[in-house]
């Protein structure tokens, strides 16, 4: 637009611009352009950025929700997280990891849609086995700690830890780590609900160390410290090992360092329970498992919970240091004759159902871990039982043979055997491994089984119906001698190798209140499910006994020279008496 411009004349008066005054009645004559539509354009402006503002809301909140986060949104929560968990000690105090997740309202409404894109599953936890359980965890970097993925497998570890949320359930307390859920990361979560304590007895609460309860807590890179040397035995379990429990002796009190989900400092004393789980759940970032470290005596079946006992088993509770064992609560004669009441065969087990085989007792069955009696080849209680064991072993279902304990019957018999229907199944490399062959049943009373002079020690997996759905690395003779009766009272004795020698000391250890699991490689017990590679720790296959050391073919070396040369000695003085003679 041109600028209007005014001249004054001499009487006063301003003379506008032909081109500028015509425009300017131009405009007078139609009208402000914007003079009519005005106030309707507005609302329509109005409208319009409402809507976008409103769109663009809904998508951020539906991306910020999604389990895969976009890359341009990775950045963490807290811009000075690093500063923060680098500065901690001197601008903040340290926390004791305590942590509430964020309510997410609409979050958890979108992932109950069928077919929506947010309903993804939590991931589950993987059986004892897989080879992530079994390496160390990788560190967390503080910066990392802030970003939405971080945040996603922390809020999944404690919906998976607590379970599902259905009437009449409640969450009765536990740990899970990142690695359990297929994240090499150090992240633990934990938790002793006040629900789960308060149904405990008096009694159970000073045995169980379990006083106070405290919330979820999640703690990033822990690192544990005893502080105390009183320690404490308690059950155990693990969520990569259901179905079992065993007792494990842990240090009372600790001191815990790391980070806590805000990448601030943690720092504080633990005690009891809360010092158990967290001690347990840093085994596992380290690869050790609380079959590792537990009493293998106590190891049960959760079926078998009833059972006191061995007297090889410590008592539960707090040990004071430089303070004597409690007596135990049950004599050796009182346990003997608690064992001959039966024991414990789980599901259905003590039903007398008219077909299928007798259900075999599960470990933690006091009866499995007591030295089984001498027999009378003769009397009609081992004949019983020799028919029985015969049955068993026929039908295939156990490769590595039965011993009458595990049927309830405290006798010293057992029965061997394989079909070719159970080798036939087998892996051709196993067949040959582990010299498999077909024969059988066969039944032996008072057996005696000693590995064979100059053996092989041979490393190969074993099963037992007593501890269903798992396996492990065993060490046995490849050859053995035995001396037992058969089942018409006559005395045998002959050699065996391969798997038939491993059934032969399967059983008989049985006889002898020994299980598989007392002489197994602990690193290597898994899940019969699971398939993947050993530790590198574990042996497996046939080994040559060790020959003799270099030091000790040194020492053998010299003393025969010794010898020789005194034989040289002895030969030259005679010789020489001789000419003097």
């Amino acid at each position: 637009r041109a600028a209007i411009m005014v001249q004054n004349d001499s009487n006063g008066s301003s003379q506008v611009p032909a081109v500028c005054a015509r425009s300017l009645r131009k405009r007078r004559s139609a009208g402000s352009p914007s003079r009519g539509r005005g106030p309707i354009r507005g609302a329509v402006l109005l409208l319009e950025f409402v809507l976008l503002a409103g769109a663009g809301s809904a998508w951020l909140l539906l991306a910020s929700r999604s389990a895969q986060p976009l890359r341009w949104r990775c950045r963490p929560r807290h811009r000075y997280v690093g500063v923060a968990a680098s500065y901690s000690e001197e601008v903040e105090e340290a926390t004791d990891g305590s942590w509430s997740p964020e309510v997410k309202v609409y979050s958890s409404f979108l992932r109950s849609l069928p077919g929506s894109a947010l309903s993804t599953e939590d991931r589950k936890v993987l059986p004892l086995g897989r080879a992530v359980l079994r390496r160390k965890a990788k560190m967390v970097r503080p910066e990392r700690i802030g970003l939405n993925t971080s945040q996603q497998v922390l809020e999944e570890l404690l919906r998976v830890m607590r379970g599902p949320d259905l009437p009449g359930r409640y969450f009765k307390g536990g740990f899970l780590t990142a690695p359990q859920l297929g994240t090499p990361s150090r992240l633990v979560v934990l938790e002793d609900p006040a629900v789960a304590v308060e149904k405990l007895s008096p009694q159970e609460r000073i045995i169980e160390s379990r006083e106070k309860s405290f919330g979820p807590k999640a703690i990033f890179n822990p690192r544990l410290k005893p502080v105390s040397a009183d320690t404490t035995v308690s059950w155990e379990k693990d969520p990569s090992t259901p179905g079992y429990r065993a007792l494990v002796e842990r240090p009372l009190s600790v001191k815990v360092d790391g980070l806590d989900p805000e990448g601030r400092r943690v720092s504080y004393v633990a005690t009891g329970q809360e010092a158990r789980l967290l001690q347990q759940a840093v085994d596992v970032l380290d690869g050790v498992m609380f079959i590792d470290r537990c009493v293998m005596t106590s190891l049960r079946h959760l079926d078998a919970r009833s059972d006191p006992l061995p007297l090889t088993c410590p008592s539960l509770g707090v040990h004071k240091e430089g303070t004597d064992a409690p007596e135990p609560e049950f004599s050796e004669h009182e346990l003997e004759s608690i064992a001959e009441k039966g024991g414990s065969r789980g599901f259905l087990g003590g039903l007398s159902l008219p077909f299928g085989q007798p259900s075999v007792l599960l470990i933690g069955s006091l009866l499995l871990r007591l030295r089984a009696k001498e027999v009378d080849p003769g009397s009609s209680e081992v004949a019983d039982a020799s028919r029985e064991l015969r049955e068993a072993v026929a039908s295939g279902k156990h490769p590595l043979g039965l011993a009458a304990p595990q049927l309830g019957r405290r006798l010293r018999i057992i029965a061997i055997g394989e079909t070719e229907d159970a080798i036939a199944k087998l892996p051709v490399r196993a067949q040959v491994s582990e010299e498999h062959r077909a024969f059988g049943p066969l039944v032996l009373l008072n057996p005696v089984v000693r590995p064979a002079p100059g053996s092989s020690d041979a490393f190969f997996f074993e099963q037992s119906a007593s501890v269903p759905g798992y396996e492990a690395v065993v060490k046995r003779a490849q050859e053995v001698n035995v001396e037992a009766f058969d089942e018409r009272g006559q005395k045998v004795s002959f050699a065996a190798k391969g798997w038939q020698a491993r059934q032969l000391q399967h059983t008989a250890d049985v006889l002898d209140g020994v299980l598989y699991v007392d002489r197994m490689e602990t690193r290597s017990f898994r899940r019969d499910s699971v398939d993947d590679e050993l530790p590198e720790d574990v042996p497996i296959g046939v080994r040559r006994p060790a020959g003799p050391t270099r030091e000790a073919k040194k020492k053998t070396s010299s003393t025969a020279k010794d010898v020789s040369k005194t034989r040289t000695g002895a030969k030259s003085a005679r010789s020489g008496s001789r000419s003097r003679r």
